[in-house]
């Protein structure tokens, strides 16, 4: 029998898998972006936090659907756009709400349940 190894690295790829839906596997190409970020800085919770904005943002959407995936959304020069978006939806929730409606085209979203937004960013 094979033992299992686990890093920060997996244990964020497979957040990543629960949160998206997807079933990435733990290859270089795949955690390569995630150790890279952890180098940079970021905490395991700011990773999760880009990951479900870019989950709610993405994956009802057809043409960024498919850029749902570690290579693209740990790459550093996203990255750093990403964790500034996160950051806005903590300053100001309703308006990112607004914003996601107007992008994906939908009359109500996650984004509205703000009761949800609080528990996920705090106050």
């Amino acid at each position: 029998m094979k033992a299992e190894f686990t890093t920060p690295e997996i244990e964020i790829l497979k957040q990543f898998n629960a949160i998206t839906g997807r079933r990435f596997r733990a290859t270089k190409s795949n955690l390569k972006g995630i150790s890279a970020r952890l180098k940079d800085g970021y905490t395991e919770q700011e990773i999760i936090e880009v990951i479900q904005v870019k989950t709610l943002e993405w994956k009802n959407n057809p043409t960024m659907s498919a850029h749902l995936n570690p290579v693209t959304i740990f790459r550093p020069s996203n990255f750093d756009k990403y964790i500034n978006q996160v950051l806005t939806i903590k300053e100001n929730p309703q308006q990112y709400a607004k914003h996601f409606k107007q992008i994906n085209r939908i009359k109500s979203s996650a984004a509205d349940d703000l009761a949800s937004l609080t528990d996920l960013y705090g106050d």
